[in-house]
């Protein structure tokens, strides 16, 4: 088992925490004793469970306006929690968000951006040991720790692995997850767990499973989008196929249904928690990784542009009921995937890095608007995005062109006003110059690809 690696803590304990008879009142904070600006630090050391779902677009989230009921469970969950409505991933795919996630660094400081070609294979960047992880900071303060899930991305070759007592990667569809993670997290010897589960089961190839599939199906289209899956993508992307209106609906009908499927295994996940005693002490976040394009700019899968279809993600998060906090309400505040290792640092008492954001304040309705952030920023190989609530400047890496959408009136990002917002233009120029000039890169370990991850990723659709 690997020693947790802490060249570089993320923060330390706070002085103390409040007595144990204010928490059980409800009072977690003695506002009139504390500095405006003192963080809030609920007492306790909380359960942590991070579950992310691959691939999942925030429109298709029912608490997010969805038409669909294709997320009866996750909308309960955000009745008790906080959503936030407005929350991006760092990239538009796995290898450079998850790391995000795991670290709260952007993908031009933690690295892992790329699959590089060699002569004879592919080989990648790994996360730097001096980079500590959320399970390496909570395993050093008392914390089990456990990562479940089914994506190569997640090979132990990339580093992620720091941390976890527990690291399974290969760990295929939702039932088998729940079943694996309920059987750890009750035979333990007691303390605190962090738990993160990634499920894949709506990632392309879309299969929908019986009890799902032609629930919303329109049976308008000949095409298949779960056999021979890898071909349609690149048919589409190398303008070899064009989809017909019905294809699309038959697609975004797949994928529907197996986010429905999904959904229902979280379902029993949460009931199983209920009642086993594991729900009201544990801090619960769901989000994704990234969202998935249905024809929009020309493309399908997840590869493409940096489109808020592709980094808008959910963001649900329900807190321990002990605490005091603004539970069934939809929050509008900029978020990034980076801030949810802060986050929980913070609900923790565990101090996160100087230039870190967490949402914590927001959650427990202490957000100062002088201090919520004004952008957010994801990155591509070849672009950057910098977004406000109302605007998106979509920038090449090496200079040139540069795009600018009004987010209000044009929400599709199909008409660039670069040219005639000359003074919208600038302002978002300028949050990228400060962005860039706030980074602070991590040099990878260089890492040779294993025959197993390099078929897991061909599978996937991210390599031929």
């Amino acid at each position: 088992m690997r020693e947790p690696v802490n060249f570089r803590p993320l923060g330390k304990r706070l002085a103390a925490l409040f007595p144990r008879w204010l928490a059980l009142a409800g009072v977690v904070l003695v506002l009139a004793a504390c500095p405006k600006n003192a963080p809030y630090v609920p007492a306790g050391k909380p359960n942590v469970l991070l579950l992310l779902l691959d691939c999942l677009r925030a429109d298709h989230v029912g608490v997010n306006g969805y038409e669909r009921d294709t997320t009866p469970n996750l909308d309960g969950l955000a009745a008790e929690g906080v959503n936030f409505t407005r929350a991006f991933s760092q990239a538009q795919w796995t290898r450079p968000s998850v790391p995000s996630l795991l670290t709260g660094l952007y993908p031009s400081e933690h690295g892992l951006v790329s699959l590089a070609r060699g002569e004879k294979r592919h080989s990648g960047g790994a996360l730097a040991p001096e980079v500590e992880t959320l399970a390496e900071a909570l395993q050093a303060h008392g914390y089990a720790t456990a990562l479940l899930g089914d994506q190569a991305q997640l090979s132990t070759r990339f580093g992620l692995n720091q941390g976890f007592d527990l690291y399974n990667n290969k760990v295929r569809r939702a039932q088998l997850i729940n079943r694996k993670f309920l059987r750890w997290a009750t035979d333990r010897e007691g303390g605190p767990f962090f738990a993160y589960l990634h499920y894949l089961d709506i990632h392309l190839p879309y299969c929908p499973p019986a009890s799902t599939r032609g629930r919303f199906d329109t049976g308008s289209s000949a095409l298949s989008f779960c056999k021979g899956a890898r071909k349609l993508i690149a048919d589409v992307r190398h303008g070899g196929l064009e989809l017909s209106e019905g294809d699309v609906k038959a697609m975004i009908a797949a994928y529907d249904e197996e986010l429905a499927a999904l959904d229902a295994h979280l379902g029993s996940l949460f009931r199983s928690m209920k009642q086993k005693g594991l729900w009201d002490d544990t801090l619960i976040v769901v989000t994704s990784d990234h969202g998935e394009q249905f024809y929009e700019h020309g493309s399908i899968g997840h590869q493409k542009g940096l489109f808020d279809e592709l980094i808008r993600v959910p963001l649900i998060i329900k807190p321990p009921s002990s605490w005091e906090a603004l539970v069934g309400t939809n929050l509008e505040t900029l978020a990034e995937l980076r801030d949810v290792a802060p986050t929980i640092l913070q609900a923790l008492g565990i101090e996160p890095e100087e230039g870190r954001y967490s949402l914590l304040p927001s959650i427990v309705g202490r957000a100062d608007a002088a201090e919520l952030r004004r952008y957010v920023v994801a990155e591509s190989s070849g672009e950057i995005a910098v977004r406000t609530g109302n605007l998106k400047l979509l920038a090449a890496r090496e200079g040139g062109r540069v795009r600018l959408f009004d987010l209000i009136a044009d929400p599709g990002e199909t008409v660039d006003v670069a040219s005639s917002r000359r003074a919208d233009l600038a302002l978002l120029r300028g949050y990228l110059a400060e962005w860039q000039d706030g980074l602070k890169p991590f040099a990878t370990v260089r890492r040779e690809i294993d025959e197993e991850t390099l078929e897991g990723l061909k599978a996937l659709g991210y390599l031929d």
